[in-house]
């Protein structure tokens, strides 16, 4: 049954009852092909954007790493840390380290410990300090050029200050401090709080990369894209709290045992 149609007064045909006509017949054929090119502009900027991906994903891992991955040549004093209390950096840094100490025969190395290891306290691993001397002395570094600073408190704010106090008594001298590739920039700002702008000047941060991935290659393992994660974690955090709000207590094997509690038989048994 066909739609009756109305006439206006000119006697012109307008459209059927019960249907509309658009204000702007172009509008209709004109959405389609937006859309389609809108598709199109974004499929084309996928794929130039996965040919070119070597020259882009590096950028976004630019914000965590450090000013330079190279030693910059002679220096005082070589810093060292292990954050976990046992291990050490890669065998790239010690190398490095060695090759700043060999060229200048006064130049110490400092060895601070973020935490405690369990293991080594149990007598399972040597302290990472000798570690350190053993793999300095493969290089031909004498043992007694190696320091070690015990801060008050375990963390990397406590070292930091421990570090910019054994500063102050050595006027004149600089640092190289070797880090993470990926926690170049959080690193340097913790350091910068703790050490304060006149101290921090004297220190010269260097990236290692990962034994894993590097900066060039993140996005190939699984690893890498973990360490990014973490890199930025990191980074946030230590923009707005550079210093711990709550000092970190690490526990002894003794302060464990006291928090352990003691079965009822135990204590029925031991009652006289």
């Amino acid at each position: 049954m066909e739609s009756p149609h109305v006439s206006d007064t000119a006697g012109q045909p307008v459209a059927p009852v019960g249907e509309s006509t658009s204000t702007h017949p172009g509008r209709a054929a004109c959405c389609p092909r937006w859309r389609r090119g809108s598709l199109l502009a974004v499929a084309l900027l996928f794929v130039i954007g996965v040919i070119f991906h070597r020259q882009w994903l590096p950028l976004l891992v630019y914000p965590l790493l450090a000013p330079t991955n190279s030693h910059p040549g002679a220096a005082d004093v070589v810093w060292i840390r292990s954050s976990d209390g046992h291990s050490l950096p890669t065998e790239d840094a010690i190398s490095q380290a060695a090759a700043i100490l060999r060229q200048n025969p006064d130049a110490v190395v400092i060895f601070t410990e973020g935490w405690p290891s369990r293991l080594v306290e149990l007598g399972v691993l040597p302290p990472m300090v000798e570690v350190l001397r053993s793999a300095l002395k493969d290089y031909g570094i004498p043992p007694e050029r190696v320091i070690e600073l015990k801060p008050d408190q375990a963390g990397l704010w406590y070292e930091a200050q421990a570090v910019a106090n054994y500063l102050k008594r050595h006027a004149d001298t600089d640092v190289v401090f070797f880090v993470e590739e990926f926690g170049g920039r959080s690193t340097s700002l913790v350091l910068r709080s703790a050490m304060g702008d006149d101290v921090y000047r004297r220190v010269t941060l260097v990236g290692v990369p990962h034994p894993l991935f590097s900066a060039q290659n993140w996005w190939r393992c699984r690893a890498g894209i973990k360490g990014t994660m973490v890199g930025y974690l990191y980074l946030i955090y230590s923009l707005i709290e550079p210093r711990p709000v709550v000092s970190p207590q690490p526990l002894s094997l003794d302060d464990f045992d006291r928090l352990i509690p003691e079965c009822p038989e135990s204590q029925g048994n031991s009652a006289p």
